[in-house]
C-alpha cells in the first residue's frame, strides 16, 4: 500500500485528502474441492485437509517473461483454504500470468518444473501404494482477470486398476477359496518428464526400466484379505485401488492366481499359479473371451477387472443296452 497525505491549512478549518494506488490483492489458489475434511488417500480425486501441490508461475510484463512462483508449496491445513509463504500479489502492469502446477505424494519424487512448466526427466518407482501423481492444466490468467482466485484443475496421470473375482453358476454349491494373486511383470520403475503443454494439457513422457514390478493383493492401497468363500455376485476384490504407470499390455505382463474348489461333498481341487494374460480380458462377460480386448492402461482411467472361475460339472448320462436275441438253436424230444 502507498498513502500520501496532503493538509490544507484555511481560516477555522483544514481538510485531509487520503490518496491509494489501485488495491492490490494477494495471489491466491483453488482447486476443483472446496470442502476438504482429511488426508486425500491415494487415487482418491479429491482435495483434502493436509494436502498440497507445487506451483511455478511467471508474469509477462511488456513481452518479457518474470519468475514469480518458482517450485513454491501451497497447502490447505484447516480443510477449506489454500495457503503459502511470502504472498505474491498481482502486478497491474503485467498483461498476463501463468501457472503450472503439480502434487506428488512422496517425498522423495522431485518433480521440479523449469520456467517453460516442463519437468525433466524424474527416476519414479510405482509400488501400488504410492504415486499417485496429480497434473494441472496450465493456467493462463489475463490482466482483466488479476485479483481472482487461480484454479488449478489436475488430473491423474498414472492408471488405477481394481481386480474383483466372481464364482461361476456351476460352481453356486461349492466353495472356492483364493490362495494367491499377482500381476507379474509389470512395467513399474523407470522415469516421468513433462515435455510440454497441449491445449493446456500437460504433455507426459514416460520410459521403463528393464526391470519389472509384481504386485500382490497386499500391494494395493486398501491391503486385501484374500476371500475363502468367494460369491457368485462380483464383490469380492482381489485387489483394491492399485496405482500402476500407463504402460501397453504385453503377451508377457499376466495375472497369476492360485485357488482351491471345495464340492458339496467335500471333494478338493486345487489349481496353482493358473496364468492369465492381461491383454486378454475382454469387455464383454460372456462364455468367451474375443476382441474387444483391454491392451493397454491410460493415464487417468480406471480400470474395473471382473475374474469368473468356473468349473465343468460332472454330468451322467445313462442307457441300457438291449438284450441281445440269437436264433438259430434247436432240440427234439421224442
Amino acid at each position: 500500500m502507498f498513502f500520501a497525505v496532503a493538509a490544507i491549512a484555511a481560516v477555522a478549518c483544514s481538510k485531509t485528502y487520503n490518496v491509494k494506488s489501485v488495491s492490490e490483492q494477494e495471489i491466491g489458489f483453488s482447486t476443483w474441492a472446496e470442502n476438504l475434511t482429511k488426508a486425500r488417500a491415494q487415487g482418491a480425486s479429491e482435495f483434502v485437509s493436509g494436502d498440497s501441490f507445487n506451483v511455478e508461475g511467471f508474469k509477462t510484463v511488456d513481452g518479457a517473461n518474470t519468475t514469480v512462483f518458482n517450485d513454491v508449496k501451497v497447502s490447505t491445513t484447516d480443510g477449506s483454504s489454500w495457503t503459502y509463504d511470502n504472498i505474491r500479489f498481482w502486478d497491474s502492469n503485467a498483461s498476463q500470468y501463468t501457472f503450472f502446477a503439480v502434487s506428488s505424494p512422496t517425498t522423495d519424487l522431485n518433480l521440479t518444473f523449469d520456467a517453460e512448466g516442463k519437468i525433466a526427466a524424474t527416476a519414479v518407482t510405482f509400488d501400488g501404494k504410492n504415486n499417485d501423481i496429480l497434473l494441472a492444466d496450465q493456467v493462463d490468467v489475463a490482466n482483466a482477470d488479476f485479483n481472482k482466485t487461480v484454479n488449478l484443475v489436475f488430473s491423474h496421470i498414472g492408471s488405477l486398476v481394481d481386480l474383483k473375482v466372481k464364482k461361476g453358476s456351476n460352481l453356486e454349491t461349492a466353495t472356492l477359496a483364493i490362495t494367491k494373486v499377482a500381476l507379474e511383470e509389470i512395467d513399474g520403475t523407470g522415469t516421468v518428464a513433462v515435455t510440454g503443454y497441449t491445449d493446456k494439457k500437460p504433455a507426459v513422457e514416460w520410459a521403463f526400466d528393464a526391470a519389472t514390478v509384481n504386485y500382490t493383493n497386499e500391494s494395493c492401497v486398501e491391503s486385501v484379505t484374500l476371500p475363502t468363500d468367494v460369491k457368485t455376485d462380483g464383490t469380492d476384490y482381489l485387489l483394491n485401488t492399485l496405482v500402476v504407470a500407463p504402460q501397453e499390455l504385453a503377451d508377457a505382463k499376466i495375472l497369476k492366481i492360485s485357488y482351491k474348489i471345495t464340492d458339496a461333498a467335500g471333494n478338493v481341487s486345487t489349481y496353482t499359479d493358473k496364468v492369465i494374460p492381461l491383454n486378454q480380458f475382454d469387455k464383454t462377460e460372456d462364455d468367451t473371451n474375443t476382441a474387444e480386448f483391454i491392451t493397454a492402461w491410460e493415464a487417468a482411467k480406471h480400470y474395473v477387472y471382473t475374474l469368473t472361475i468356473d468349473a465343468n460339472t460332472i454330468v451322467f448320462s445313462g442307457s441300457i443296452t438291449d438284450w441281445t436275441t440269437v436264433e438259430g438253436y434247436h432240440y427234439l424230444l421224442n
